[in-house]
């Protein structure tokens, strides 16, 4: 009976599955500190505020073109190939930001690395073609926490290293052990992913010869364009959604450890002390609750009450005064931002077809990333030159809109007998 019972919890636990998780757990273990401390990376090498915002935007503006390209090569060619060779040249442009000798370079280096990620939409595809609908709760938190374990240490461990060696040295190894995990990455990929675009529907789209390049990139600008006009309201929703949470980040990501140290006067041990700690409870909830909750109750209520209760995390944050009170708060909100990454990914895999995946994340990806561009510009102009405060309410009021979003046009598909009773094949 127990038996039974574990295979019908782990059951959505594929190899495609099982390798997806464990390469992104292990690009999570030097990418945790590259992505805590790029704030301070640039200050090192000569930038400010504003020239965060800057290259974030360019970044984003990078991935906006290829990410367009990428989902409509994932829906015509498969996903499997595309995911492996370019987590390869990902990592290998790893290099190129490591080795960064000023700022305005480490801009041109996230441009570059941006390009890589033109496998994103085919990541995420694959990953939802690979797990079968009445787990995908459950198997989304367990990505999510897996592949967020590294955080629950690496970041203490870089802060420790960076106030005794200083910012640049640490950070430029761990951008190159980036590198070699992201080729190891990439490998393992290509020789143990199983492709889930059949062959049948890959052979009815459309092939391109090398020589058409120009009207491959065409056609995908004018799918992505047909992509948002096949979207329902709920998927609509979830876009614009996506929209907010990108001028989130652009106006607050970024500043969360620079503001914690130049106003409240943490330190960078301190700060990867409240990342990991964060990181801790963030994956323990994911494990034991979030999951759970997800496949048990709707997604659409949880998310509703996961927004509700995140909507005063930032105005709670600009009127902490000393590490302690920054660390309960962390500790909290990372309980609350546990539901986020299986919620959304959940209602997403929802509400799309498998045979729109590619496509459709991608255009979600374009949605986040085009409006992270001007997020940065003005949050990195905000908070240098008005008022470091401002940008966290702004936050705030975001997630107001997108309490207001989700609760009037998100609609929960009701699940299919026939879905949940079939085991997934992928």
């Amino acid at each position: 009976m127990k038996q039974k019972e574990d295979e019908l919890r782990f059951g959505f636990m594929t190899r495609n599955y099982l390798v997806l998780t464990l390469t992104s757990t292990l690009w999570g273990i030097p990418t945790s500190i590259c992505n805590t401390y790029f704030s301070l990376y640039v200050f090192g090498l000569g930038g400010t505020e504003t020239s965060i915002g800057l290259i974030i935007a360019l970044g984003s503006a990078t991935f906006v073109l290829f990410a367009i390209i990428g989902g409509h090569i994932a829906d015509l060619y498969g996903r499997k190939k595309l995911v492996s060779i370019m987590t390869v040249i990902l990592g290998l442009s790893r290099f190129l930001v490591a080795f960064a000798p000023n700022w305005q370079f480490l801009a041109l280096a996230i441009i570059i690395t941006n390009m890589c990620w033109i496998f994103e939409p085919a990541f995420w595809a694959i990953l939802a073609d690979s797990i079968n609908e009445r787990k995908r709760g459950t198997a989304f938190a367990l990505y999510s926490s897996l592949s967020f374990l590294p955080w629950a240490i690496m970041p203490f461990i870089g802060g420790y290293l960076i106030d005794i060696h200083g910012i640049l040295p640490i950070m430029r190894w761990t951008y190159i052990a980036s590198a070699a995990v992201g080729v190891t990455a990439g490998i393992i990929r290509l020789f143990m992913l199983t492709e889930t675009i059949s062959p049948r529907n890959r052979q009815a789209s459309k092939q391109y010869s090398f020589r058409e390049l120009g009207k491959l990139v065409k056609d995908a600008f004018k799918g992505h364009l047909q992509t948002w006009l096949w979207m329902s309201h709920s998927v609509l929703a979830l876009a614009a959604i996506y929209v907010l949470w990108a001028f989130e980040y652009g106006l607050v990501e970024p500043y969360w450890i620079v503001y914690a140290e130049e106003v409240i006067g943490v330190t960078s041990t301190q700060w990867g002390i409240i990342t990991a700690t964060g990181s801790a409870i963030s994956i323990a909830s994911k494990i034991l609750v979030v999951g759970k909750l997800l496949d048990k109750f709707s997604r659409r209520k949880i998310l509703l009450a996961t927004t509700a209760l995140d909507i005063f995390t930032y105005l709670l944050f600009i009127r902490c005064g000393m590490f302690v009170q920054v660390l309960t708060l962390w500790v909290i909100g990372s309980f609350i931002w546990s539901f986020y990454d299986p919620t959304y990914s959940s209602l997403e895999a929802d509400l799309i077809p498998e045979e729109r995946r590619g496509r459709v994340f991608a255009a979600f990806g374009v949605a986040w990333s085009a409006f992270t561009v001007p997020a940065s510009l003005i949050g990195g102009f905000i908070y240098e030159r008005v008022n470091p405060e401002l940008s966290f309410i702004i936050a705030s009021v975001g997630i107001v809109l997108c309490f207001v979003l989700t609760a009037l046009f998100i609609k929960q598909p009701k699940r299919n007998k026939k879905q949940i009773n079939d085991v997934s094949t992928h």
